[in-house]
């Protein structure tokens, strides 16, 4: 916290770049593999699109995996908090 980080001052030492050591792994830009490939019948579906039922299930563990993530959040989206709860909330709320 006691760095200057005013780039005027002269004098400045430029700190040198971080090299990852051997017990450190290092950090890969991508998640998700070059070769995955989304069918287009998955994306016009989470799109809103009327898609053929048999070219969803061809999609195979995209349409299955997506399937579930719909069910989740709509799950989520019916959740509410308990009356009693937002009760003591607010009332914790105003304590402070």
């Amino acid at each position: 916290m006691m760095d200057n980080l005013d780039p005027r001052e002269e004098g400045r030492e430029e700190a040198a770049p971080r090299k990852p050591t051997e017990q450190e792994p290092a950090m890969t830009d991508r998640e998700v593999p070059l070769s995955a490939h989304t069918p287009e019948a998955i994306h016009a579906w989470l799109d809103g699109e009327n898609v053929n039922e048999s070219a969803l299930q061809a999609a195979g563990k995209e349409y299955e995996f997506w399937r579930r993530v719909e069910e989740e959040t709509g799950k989520r989206r019916r959740m509410k908090t308990p009356s009693p709860l937002a009760g003591e909330i607010m009332r914790a709320i105003k304590k402070d």
